[in-house]
């Protein structure tokens, strides 16, 4: 299997491109694609950038260009769920754009909600078993995504009232819903980085870097796992 991998920023994904096997390196869309091999298994990685369309594009990318056979996104989140803590784990069960009106629900591909692929998730919680760390602190569940930052605490009550999510982010549901159009499977791993909050903002600059190392670790035990 070809492993499509996407993490929002440079820190999500530098710890998986240091320890690939890089073989061929493509400019695109103000970005770099990398193929190569981690533990052996053919992987396709990419930095997409922030938000639901440079999400979609890279994934869309991953798949008809690169030939991903599975769409992998990591990386730093808000936590939603009550007793949910900064450096805790959500890994998705379905996906969801909390920013979209309901009338989109009345067109193609008329989903609220991408359901992640149960294999990836099964073998996600067994490399998080494996990692010392996420003992008790990993978790699954609904992630939503939309084109805000979530650091108010108004606003997060109001997304937990509609949604009930485990976290909150920027690029998951762009991801499904792409991986959905071309019928691949996919799954979201996040580590939250901070708690949705009015403290957000300074909780995400002070955890944003282990919460990116810490999905890209799980990432490289899965590859590691299917050797």
């Amino acid at each position: 299997m070809v492993w499509g991998i996407l993490g929002a920023l440079d820190a999500e994904v530098a710890l998986i491109r240091d320890k690939m096997d890089i073989a061929e390196t493509t400019e695109m869309f103000g970005t770099t694609y990398y193929k190569g091999t981690v533990y052996g298994q053919q992987v396709v990685l990419v930095c997409c950038g922030v938000g639901k369309v440079n999400a979609a594009v890279c994934a869309a990318t991953a798949v008809s260009k690169f030939g991903a056979e599975c769409i992998v996104n990591v990386g730093i989140a808000g936590a939603m769920r009550p007793g949910l803590k900064i450096m805790d784990v959500v890994i998705s069960e379905q996906v969801a754009f909390h920013d979209q009106d309901r009338i989109m629900l009345d067109y193609y591909p008329k989903c609220e909600f991408f359901q992640a692929d149960e294999a990836l998730r099964t073998l996600c919680l067994t490399a998080c078993a494996e990692i010392p760390a996420l003992e008790h602190r990993v978790h699954t569940g609904l992630i939503i995504s939309g084109d805000q930052f979530i650091n108010d605490a108004a606003v997060k009550k109001q997304l937990n009232e509609r949604y009930a999510p485990a976290a909150t982010e920027m690029e998951g549901a762009a991801i499904g819903h792409a991986a959905f159009m071309f019928g691949v499977p996919f799954l979201v791993i996040r580590t939250m980085s901070d708690a949705a909050d009015d403290d957000a903002d300074e909780s995400y600059d002070n955890f944003i870097d282990d919460a990116a190392a810490s999905s890209a670790g799980i990432i490289l035990k899965m590859l590691e796992l299917s050797k």
